[in-house]
C-alpha cells in the first residue's frame, strides 16, 4: 500500500498461504529485473525471551552466533540445493562475469537498503532495535539487485507477538520498512541511475 502511494511498482512473490521455494523468490526477483529484493519474516527462538527487530544482507560470515543460527534455520529448503545446482548448469561465462559485477554492487548497497529500513523501522516498534547485521540467508544468494531480510519482531515473545501480529502492529512495521525503500530509492537508486543517463 504505502509502496504503490509513492509510485512504486511492487510485486510479491505470493499473496496466500502457500509455501514457495526459497530459490524460486530470488528468481522471481531477478526475472522481473527489480530495483530491490526484501523478504519479509517473523522471528522466533526455542525458549521465548528476545525481543526486537533486525535487518539483514548477505554474508558468509554471520555477525554472531545468533544470526548464524537464524540463517541456518531459515535456508532450511529441501528444494534450494537441487534448484541452485540446475541454475548452475544453465549458466555460461560470459554471463556469469556480468553478473558477478552487478552483484558485487548490488552487495554493497544491500548493506545501505539494510540500515535504511532498520533506521525507519525502529520508531515504528516498541521492542528493542536489534540492528543490521550479515548472515547467509539462501534466499539472499544470487540476488543480482540489493537484497535483504527483515525479521520484524519475535512472534513467540508473549507481548511482541501481539503486536506483530495485529493490524496496528503490522501497519506501523510496514510503514517503516517502506520508508526505508523510499529513502534508498531516492539517496542511492535514483542517484544512480541518474548518473548513467549522463553518460
Amino acid at each position: 500500500e504505502h509502496l504503490v502511494k509513492a509510485g512504486i511498482k511492487t510485486v510479491l512473490t505470493r499473496e496466500d498461504d502457500r509455501d514457495m521455494a526459497l530459490f524460486d523468490r530470488i528468481g522471481l526477483a531477478n526475472r522481473l529485473a527489480a530495483d530491490v529484493f526484501v523478504s519479509l519474516h517473523l522471528n522466533a527462538t526455542e525458549t521465548p525471551g528476545p525481543t526486537g527487530h533486525e535487518t539483514f544482507f548477505l554474508s558468509l560470515e554471520a555477525t554472531d552466533e545468533a544470526a548464524r543460527r537464524l540463517a541456518k534455520l531459515e535456508s532450511a529448503d529441501p528444494t534450494a540445493v537441487r534448484a541452485a545446482t540446475r541454475n548452475v548448469i544453465e549458466s555460461d561465462g560470459v554471463n556469469d562475469i556480468l553478473l558477478d559485477l552487478k552483484r558485487n554492487q548490488a552487495h554493497g548497497d544491500a548493506q545501505k537498503l539494510a540500515a535504511m529500513i532498520q533506521e525507519r523501522t525502529t520508531p515504528q516498534s516498541p521492542f528493542k532495535n536489534r540492528g543490521v547485521k550479515q548472515a547467509p540467508f539462501f534466499v539472499l544468494m544470487g540476488a543480482s539487485m540489493p537484497a535483504v531480510v527483515v525479521e520484524i519482531g519475535f512472534i513467540n515473545h508473549r507481548r511482541e507477538g501481539k503486536f506483530i501480529t495485529s493490524d496496528k502492529g503490522l501497519r506501523a512495521m510496514a510503514l517503516g520498512i517502506a520508508q526505508g525503500i523510499i529513502d534508498f530509492g531516492q539517496v542511492v537508486h535514483a542517484t544512480r541511475t541518474e548518473g548513467s543517463k549522463t553518460r
